[in-house]
């Protein structure tokens, strides 16, 4: 397993990487996997020529290894740019242009914002843009879901696993009550996959967006993965390449041969990563225990994913921390929305009040990562937060 601990840049300053939620280093065997495709196997897949073939029998093989993962056929995977793009090609695709409310979709109030973006244009068109109700772990409320569903509701959507507080969505459940009233599942497993073990269609998800860079795959391609039995009702959001009915475009050999290596490795080493990462979790709870007065956990543990770990530190504005730590990458939360000064709507949906919720950190841990590293790592964080809270108690005793 290569050690993902940190990174020296040219300062040559070594920053511990807490922020594996946000994207991940390329693995040493990715990255060998890839270069022969920027070198001399650097034919088109849709070529008919030897070069052509080889590099298309390369993405065969790479949506082998992605289904793999998944529990899928590799024939139902797409390829795309990740899991954005897929995300707006099964959202999207779902819809014709001229439809409008009554007919509808139910969006999860604490996804991604690829996922809620497209319910605020859906709503721009006219179509019905619902949203669920989450119960304080962040879990969809099944029971409220099943009242509001009906016979015009076109498909409903959820991270499988949030970013922000890595709890885990009762998928199979909600596909169940979709697949009642005729509706179509949409999971975002960007965060899902590699972290806990994943079978789409035993839990009836009708379609699924991976990210590769989400498991030490290289940046810039993901997949869709579309039940066949519900192929014929997406609809492309992009024409004229050719290369596959609901994504055109040329195929990058190189990023998908990544993404395939990626999903092995990350296959390979599910059982192992997950008992580490507990470990790490709770040596990581430790540390900010012992050196932050008041701490607390947002989210609820027993229905998350061990990988993130989402805490109030009381009195310290969680942008400041992050910006002013020099040698750890830590984040408030989601990267697409780490240029807003609001509270985290991820937190104040689930009921934690909003200066809570601009008093939070999110620590994403790596399985590979050394306890060394991940202990001076946090005692750093620490450390620093408490410098930021009695400046913060001085402040306002001046005042």
């Amino acid at each position: 397993m290569t050690e993902t601990t940190g990174t020296t840049g040219t300062t040559g300053t070594k920053v511990i990487y807490l922020d594996g939620c946000a994207t991940t280093r390329v693995d040493d065997e990715v990255l060998d996997a890839m270069l022969p495709f920027l070198r001399e196997e650097y034919g088109n897949p849709a070529s008919p020529h030897v070069l052509g073939k080889r590099a298309r029998r390369a993405v065969d093989g790479a949506a082998e290894s992605v289904a793999r993962l998944i529990g899928a056929d590799p024939g139902d995977v797409v390829f795309t740019s990740g899991a954005t793009e897929s995300n707006n090609i099964a959202l999207l695709g779902a819809f014709g242009h001229d439809e409008r409310a009554p007919v509808n979709a139910f969006f999860c109030p604490i996804d991604h914002k690829s996922s809620l973006a497209v319910g605020q244009a859906l709503a721009a068109r006219g179509v019905g843009a619902r949203t669920m109700r989450v119960r304080p772990s962040g879990q969809v409320d099944l029971d409220d879901l099943a009242a509001r569903l009906d016979l015009h509701t076109r498909l409903a959507t959820a991270a499988w696993v949030n970013s922000e507080i890595g709890v885990v969505q009762p998928v199979a459940a909600m596909a169940g009550l979709c697949h009642a009233v005729g509706a179509l599942l949409h999971a975002d497993a960007a965060q899902a996959a590699g972290r806990i073990p994943i079978a789409v269609r035993e839990a009836g998800a009708d379609t699924l967006a991976l990210s590769a860079h989400k498991i030490h795959g290289p940046k810039g391609v993901g997949a869709l993965y579309v039940r066949p039995e519900v192929r014929h009702r997406l609809r492309p959001v992009t024409y004229g390449g050719g290369q596959h009915a609901l994504r055109s475009g040329t195929v990058p050999t190189h990023l998908v041969v990544g993404m395939g290596k990626a999903c092995e490795l990350a296959a390979a080493r599910l059982d192992a990563e997950w008992r580490r990462v507990r470990e790490l979790r709770a040596t990581a709870l430790d540390v900010l225990a012992a050196g932050v007065p008041g701490l607390r956990v947002n989210g609820d543990p027993d229905a998350s994913v061990p990988h993130v770990l989402n805490v109030v530190l009381p009195g310290v504005r969680g942008e400041s921390l992050v910006s002013s730590l020099r040698t750890v990458a830590v984040s408030t939360g989601s990267a697409c929305n780490s240029g807003s000064q609001e509270p985290s709507y991820v937190l104040t949906a689930i009921g934690v009040p909003a200066e809570d919720a601009n008093c939070s950190v999110r620590i994403c841990l790596d399985p590979a990562m050394s306890f060394a590293d991940l202990v001076l790592g946090v005692e750093l964080l620490v450390e620093r937060a408490r410098a930021l809270a009695g400046v913060a108690v001085a402040t306002r005793g001046r005042a």
